[in-house]
C-alpha cells in the first residue's frame, strides 16, 4: 500500500561571520541597492549522532538531527547572475553540496515586513521550472534547490532580521512511496557490497576535482559475487539505464545526497528532484531512489587507510510513485518558508551586539556613520585615505582637544599629541579631553592625558602623547641646555617626518615657527589654527613642488609678517597669559580646520591643490573650474571667521621670499648649517647682512644686527627692507604749518 511521501525540511545553520559579512556587504557594496544578490551555502549527507546516557553502562543510541543548510562567510557576495555551481562556495568540501542562494536585503524594517513573501517563493519556483525545461538543471543539479534569504540588517544595533526560504515545487496530488528500507537490507551482501559502493562513490567524487559535489546523480547496482556499483551524472541518463552484456541483473537508481537523518523522511532536495523527473522523464511513473547519506564516510575512508570496522551505512532506498505532470492541479505551487524557534511561520532575529567584542562594535559604529555618506551624499569619497592619515597635533589644549575629536569622527586612526604642560583646574570645562581627575596631584601631563582620553573614547585609535617643549625663536638656549634642545629638535623632526599632516594649535606665535619650518622642509600638509577674542583663522600652508614658479606657492602663517617671531611670553599680564576667547569659538575654528583637511585629502592634488579661483577670473567657465575640484571642492587657503556679526570669508595669500619660516633662504640655511642655524634663531644671534651665518659682536658695525633687527630678519632680508623703509620715511619732509593751513581751508569750505 502506497503512502504519501513526506520530506524533512531544511534548517538554516548560519555562522556569526556570515552576519558580519552581510553588514560589510550592505555598508560598503550594496548600500541602498536592494537588487537581488547571490550568497553561497551548502549541505552534506545526514547521519545520526551517537549519544550515550548519563548513567554508567547505558547503551549508545543514535539520534536524528535536523537537516542543516550551512551558511558561512566563505562564499563571496555576488550578483544574482553568479553561477550556482561555485566550486569555492562556503566551507563545503568533497563531502558536501554547494548551493547558491538569493539574498533580498531590504533597507527598512517596514519593507522587510511588507515584502510579498508568497510571490518571492513563486518567482524562484518559476526559475527552477525554467531550469528544468531548458535542460540546465540536468547539467547543474544544484539549480534544483536554491534558497532565498530575506533580511534587514539594523547596523546600529547589530540586529539581523531574516527569513530563510527553501523553495520546493509541490505536487498536488502528492507523490507517494511503496517502500523505504535501509541500504544494508537492500543489498545482497551488506559488508562487501557497501565497501564496493564506498569505493565507487569515492572514485566518482575524485573525478569531479576539488570542487563541491553534485547533489544528484545516478547509480547502477549489479549484485552477486562480482558486485559492481557505477555512478553517473544526470546528463548520462541513457548510459546509466541501457542494458548490456552481463548487466541483465543490474538496476539503476536515481540518487541524491540526502541531508536528512530521519528514518522515514527523505531530505528536502528530493522534492524538486522528483519535479525534475516529472518533467524531464515524463514517461516514468515509478523509480527507485537512493537517499545517499554516507558521502562523508566514503570520502574520509578513501583518503586514509580504512579501519578494521567501517561505520554503518545509513542511506535509505525508497520506491517512489511519481505524480504525472498532467495530473497536477496546479503547475507552480511552491512552499518552503522556514519555521522559527517556536515552530511558527515567522522570521527570526539574531542579536550579535551581546556576543561581539565591544571594541569591534565601536569600530563598526564609527565606520557606519562614515560609510553612510557614500550611500547618497558623497559616493566617491575615499574614506580609507582619511583613515590612513597620520596626524601630528602640536598643542594639546583647547584647540588640540577639539581637533582630535573631529579627526576621530572622520575615522583618523593615528594621531600624536605634543605638549609640555599639565592639566590645570581651568582646563576641563574648556577642553573636552580632560576631566577633574586629570587635574589632581599637580595635574597629569597633557599630551599623555589627551592620548589616554582618545583611547578611552575609541580603543582602536593609535594615540600617542609626547611631553616636550618646542624650542622657539627669541627664547635663548644656554650652553647647559644645548644638548636637551638638540634632542628636542631631533625628536620633533622625526615626528614631522613620520606623520602626514601637522596641526599647529599652540597659543603663542613663536612656538609655531619650528614645526612650520620642518613641515615645509619635509613637504607635509600643515594646517594652522589661531584664536582671537571673537575671531579665528584656519589656514593651510603651501607645499613645495618642483614646478613652483615665483610666488605661486601658497603662503604660511608667517608669510604676511614683516617682523620675525620673538619672545611673546615674557612679562605678560594674567589676561595675556591665558587664551581669552569666547568659549564657542574654539570648536568652530577646530571643526573648520578639520573640514579643510578632509577637503585637501579628497582633492586630486591634495596638498598641492591651488586655492579657489573666483568665477570672474576664469572667464565664467564654471565647467572648467568644477573639473578641477575634488569631492568637497577646492580647498581654501585661509578661512577667517568673526562671531561679531557671524561673518566668515576666505583669503588667498602667496608665499613670501622673505618669510622667516618657509622661504628658500630659511630652508637652505637649515639644510646647510643644521642645528647651528637653529641656535642662532633661538638665541637671536647678531650677524652681518653680508655674512648672515657668521656671528658678530653687537658693538661692531654689524649692519642689521647693530640696528636691532633679529637674526631671522637679517637672514631673510626683512632687516634691509625695514632699513629702506626707514630711509624713505626719513627723506619725506613733513610740514605742520602746511597741514594746519589745509585744515583751515577745509573748515571754511564746509
Amino acid at each position: 500500500m502506497s503512502r504519501i511521501l513526506q520530506f524533512e525540511p531544511f534548517s538554516s545553520n548560519v555562522e556569526p561571520e556570515f552576519w558580519a559579512g552581510l553588514a560589510h556587504h550592505k555598508l560598503h557594496s550594496a548600500r541602498l541597492d536592494t537588487t537581488r544578490a547571490s550568497v553561497q551555502a551548502g549541505f552534506s549527507g545526514g547521519r545520526r549522532h551517537a549519544v550515550r546516557g548519563s548513567t554508567a553502562g547505558d547503551a549508545v543510541q543514535r539520534v536524528a538531527v535536523p537537516a542543516r543548510l550551512r551558511v558561512s562567510q566563505g562564499g563571496a557576495w555576488g550578483s544574482s547572475s553568479t553561477s550556482s555551481s561555485n566550486p569555492g562556495a562556503g566551507a563545503i568540501a568533497h563531502s558536501g553540496v554547494a548551493v547558491t542562494g538569493h539574498l533580498y536585503n531590504t533597507n527598512t524594517i517596514e519593507e522587510f515586513k511588507k515584502y510579498d513573501k508568497g510571490e518571492l517563493l513563486r518567482s524562484v519556483g518559476a526559475e527552477i521550472l525554467q531550469a528544468i525545461h531548458d535542460g540546465r538543471a540536468t547539467k547543474e543539479p544544484e539549480l534544483l534547490w536554491p534558497f532565498v534569504l530575506l533580511s534587514f540588517a539594523d547596523l546600529k544595533k547589530y540586529h539581523f532580521y531574516h527569513w530563510f526560504g527553501f523553495p520546493a515545487v509541490t505536487a498536488d496530488p502528492p507523490d507517494t512511496f511503496a517502500s523505504m528500507t535501509n541500504i544494508g537490507s537492500y543489498v545482497e551482501n551488506a559488508a562487501a557490497d557497501l565497501d564496493t559502493l564506498r569505493a565507487a562513490y569515492a572514485g566518482y567524487a575524485a573525478s569531479k576535482g576539488s570542487g563541491a559535489l553534485e547533489g544528484a546523480f545516478l547509480v547502477r547496482y549489479r549484485p552477486g559475487t562480482d558486485c559492481v556499483w557505477r555512478v553517473y551524472p544526470l546528463a548520462e541518463w541513457d548510459s546509466a539505464f541501457e542494458g548490456g552484456s552481463g548487466e541483465e541483473q543490474s538496476e539503476t537508481m536515481l540518487a541524491f545526497i540526502d541531508p536528512s537523518s530521519h528514518a522515514a523522511r527523505p531530505g528536502w532536495p528530493l522534492r524538486n528532484l522528483l519535479t525534475w523527473m516529472r518533467h524531464a522523464h515524463a514517461d516514468i511513473s515509478r523509480i527507485r531512489v537512493l537517499c545517499f547519506r554516507d558521502a562523508s564516510i566514503c570520502l574520509a575512508q578513501s583518503s586514509s587507510s580504512a579501519p578494521a570496522s567501517s561505520p554503518a551505512f545509513e542511506s535509505v532506498v525508497v520506491d517512489v510513485n511519481i505524480t504525472a505532470a498532467a495530473d497536477l492541479k496546479a503547475d507552480n505551487q511552491v512552499s518552503g518558508w522556514e519555521r522559527n524557534e517556536r515552530d511558527r511561520l515567522a522570521p527570526r532575529m539574531v542579536n550579535l551586539s551581546s556576543t561581539m567584542d565591544p571594541v569591534r562594535l565601536a569600530e563598526s559604529a564609527l565606520d557606519l556613520n562614515l560609510q553612510l555618506m557614500r550611500w547618497r551624499l558623497a559616493p566617491s569619497i575615499d574614506l580609507a585615505k582619511i583613515a590612513g592619515t597620520g596626524v601630528l597635533l602640536v598643542g594639546a589644549g583647547t584647540l588640540g582637544a577639539y581637533v582630535a575629536r573631529a579627526l576621530l569622527a572622520w575615522g583618523v586612526r593615528k594621531m600624536t599629541f605634543i605638549d609640555n604642560g599639565k592639566v590645570s583646574f581651568s582646563n576641563p570645562p574648556r577642553q573636552p579631553l580632560y576631566d577633574f581627575e586629570d587635574t589632581l596631584d599637580g595635574g597629569k601631563p597633557k599630551a599623555a592625558a589627551a592620548a589616554d582620553a582618545m583611547r578611552r573614547i575609541f580603543p582602536n585609535v593609535d594615540a600617542q602623547g609626547v611631553q616636550m617643549s618646542i624650542p622657539m625663536p627669541g627664547h635663548s638656549v644656554s650652553p647647559s641646555e644645548t644638548e636637551a634642545v638638540r634632542t628636542a629638535v631631533e625628536k620633533l623632526d622625526s615626528l614631522v617626518q613620520t606623520h602626514d599632516v601637522v596641526f599647529l594649535l599652540t597659543d603663542s606665535r613663536e612656538s609655531r615657527w619650528l614645526p612650520t619650518m620642518l613641515g615645509t622642509l619635509h613637504r607635509k600638509i600643515v594646517l594652522c589654527v589661531a584664536l582671537g577674542f571673537d575671531s579665528f583663522v584656519a589656514m593651510r600652508h603651501g607645499v613645495y613642488s618642483s614646478n613652483d614658479s615665483a610666488h605661486s606657492r601658497l603662503g604660511c602663517y608667517f608669510c604676511n609678517d614683516v617682523v620675525a617671531p620673538t619672545d611673546s611670553l615674557t612679562d605678560r599680564t594674567l589676561d595675556q597669559q591665558c587664551t581669552v576667547t569666547r568659549p564657542g569659538l574654539a570648536p568652530i575654528a577646530s571643526g573648520t580646520a578639520v573640514e579643510l583637511l578632509t577637503t585637501i585629502l579628497q582633492h586630486p592634488l591634495e596638498g598641492l591643490a591651488p586655492a579657489p579661483e573666483s568665477r570672474s577670473n576664469n572667464g565664467g567657465n564654471d565647467a572648467a573650474a568644477d573639473a578641477q575640484q575634488g569631492v568637497f571642492g577646492v580647498p581654501e587657503h585661509q578661512i577667517r571667521g568673526y562671531l561679531a556679526g557671524f561673518r566668515q570669508h576666505s583669503i588667498v595669500g602667496q608665499s613670501s621670499d622673505m618669510c622667516t619660516a618657509c622661504s628658500p633662504k630659511i630652508i637652505d640655511a637649515y639644510k646647510t648649517h643644521g642645528f647651528d642655524f637653529l641656535l642662532r634663531a633661538f638665541n637671536n644671534t647678531p650677524v652681518s647682512e653680508d655674512a648672515p651665518h657668521v656671528p658678530v659682536s653687537v658693538d661692531a658695525d654689524a649692519g642689521g644686527a647693530a640696528q636691532g633687527y633679529s637674526y631671522l630678519e637679517t637672514l631673510t632680508g626683512l632687516a634691509a627692507l625695514h632699513r629702506q623703509t626707514d630711509d624713505i620715511m626719513a627723506d619725506i619732509e613733513w610740514s605742520d604749518t602746511e597741514d594746519a593751513d589745509a585744515a583751515d581751508d577745509d573748515f571754511e569750505a564746509l
